[in-house]
């Protein structure tokens, strides 16, 4: 019986020698899922970009920015003196978070126009959670030394409390008597005038804490930011691996080369074959924006026609990356494998769960060769900032010049493999 088991795995071992691209992905499958999961799985933000706007000009809002200074995962990276510059560089995404002192800013606010203004980009979910953590970290340690400096000047006021001494001439009951009436006299006047100086210290409990205002995602629901990525997600997966399987079993069928007699030229015929995939992965989108915008209540601002523009250029770039793999891959079990391995780092590096800012330098620049990484932002800002694609110029172009690249490498491999 052991015989026997010996020779057929002595067989599977001789045909996996053989198909060494299968081979290749059971080896490299596990180590490229545990260096991008090891490196990539990390939700804190090592860095976030400030932009202060400094209205005050004064010693309290130069003591804030001391500690800014001195921490060093907050940069401050742009610096102006109006709220409408900063919050367009916050829509840009140039920066996370946006600091205003007001003219009137004081550490220890009594009113309102005293009170620092937060500003953080909700629609960068684990980054504002971070951003919202390490500034209430530092203005609490702010407030701890005023109120130390404030604990002295206390102290200072209340042992300025002196009293005069009574007249000798008087006698000794009288002059007791006296005493007792100018301490107590005393003692009431100093202790209101010492009241109104340290009420005039002391901060107004409700403007001491500062205003932070989380824009375009309120209550930093996960859902707003994962369902607008989600969309280009399924795309890059349903028309990656539609087209992939689909091309592929054509080839395993052996009906490719009953197309080939055909009187359809190589370009009709993969016009032909693709097409239908572009129409479904179009269905798809319709199908997933309509359910994200209705049943997880997500806001979508901005424009649609711009939206599905952006999108069906997505499209074009994973129709070359199934194209690409239909042409390499030999069957369907190496096609569903190959688009795995392509899929797999585009769902960890691209910023899809994971901030970009978390992941290493190490790590970090193959998020910049995927597709997703310059989708996701165009598609969240459409979602939560309507945000227009004329914004967009970077991550478009790259796009274009991966859908031509990929596309056209794609097109003249399948025609070579026709021919």
């Amino acid at each position: 019986m052991w015989r026997k088991i010996y020779a057929l795995m002595s067989k599977e071992f001789i045909q996996l020698k053989h198909d060494r691209r299968t081979l290749a992905l059971m080896i490299l499958l596990p180590v490229i899922w545990l260096v991008a999961f090891g490196y990539a799985v990390n939700f804190d933000v090592q860095k976030v970009d400030l932009f202060v706007v400094d209205q005050a000009q004064n010693e309290d809002s130069k003591k804030v920015k001391d500690h800014l200074n001195k921490d060093e995962e907050i940069v401050i990276k742009q610096q102006g003196q109006t709220v409408a510059e900063a919050e367009r560089a916050l829509r840009q995404g140039e920066v996370t978070l946006l600091i205003h002192f007001p003219p009137e800013y004081q550490i220890m606010a009594k009113e309102e126009q005293q009170k620092l203004n937060i500003s953080v980009d909700g629609s960068h979910l684990f980054s504002a959670s971070s951003a919202i953590k390490k500034m209430q970290q530092i203005l609490l340690d702010v407030q701890k030394e005023s109120l130390e400096d404030l604990k002295k000047q206390v102290q200072q006021e209340m042992s300025q409390i002196a009293l005069t001494e009574p007249d000798p001439s008087s006698p000794p009951i009288q002059q007791n008597q006296q005493l007792q009436m100018r301490i107590k006299e005393q003692l009431e006047e100093k202790m209101k005038e010492q009241q109104e100086k340290l009420e005039n210290l002391f901060p107004d409990s409700e403007q001491f804490t500062p205003d932070i205002d989380v824009l375009y995602n309120p209550d930093l629901k996960s859902a707003y930011v994962m369902i607008p990525g989600l969309i280009g997600l399924v795309l890059l997966f349903i028309t990656t691996l539609m087209t992939a399987l689909g091309l592929v079993r054509e080839k395993e069928q052996g009906t490719l080369e009953q197309l080939l007699v055909s009187p359809l030229r190589p370009f009709e015929l993969l016009m032909g074959k693709i097409l239908p995939y572009l129409l479904i992965a179009t269905i798809d989108f319709l199908i997933v924006w309509v359910v994200g915008v209705t049943l997880f209540d997500i806001p979508f601002l901005g424009d649609f026609v711009s939206f599905f523009a952006v999108a069906l250029l997505f499209l074009f770039v994973s129709l070359g990356i199934g194209l690409f793999i239909s042409t390499v891959a030999q069957n369907q079990q190496q096609a569903m494998q190959m688009t795995i391995l392509v899929l797999v780092p585009q769902f960890i590096l691209s910023g899809f769960v994971f901030p970009l800012e978390s992941i290493p330098w190490g790590v970090r620049w193959i998020s910049y060769l995927l597709p997703l990484t310059y989708f996701l932002p165009v598609c969240r800002d459409l979602f939560l900032k309507g945000s227009s694609i004329t914004e967009f110029g970077f991550e478009l172009s790259i796009l274009v010049v991966f859908a031509v690249v990929i596309l056209l490498f794609a097109m003249l491999r399948y025609r070579k493999s026709l021919g």
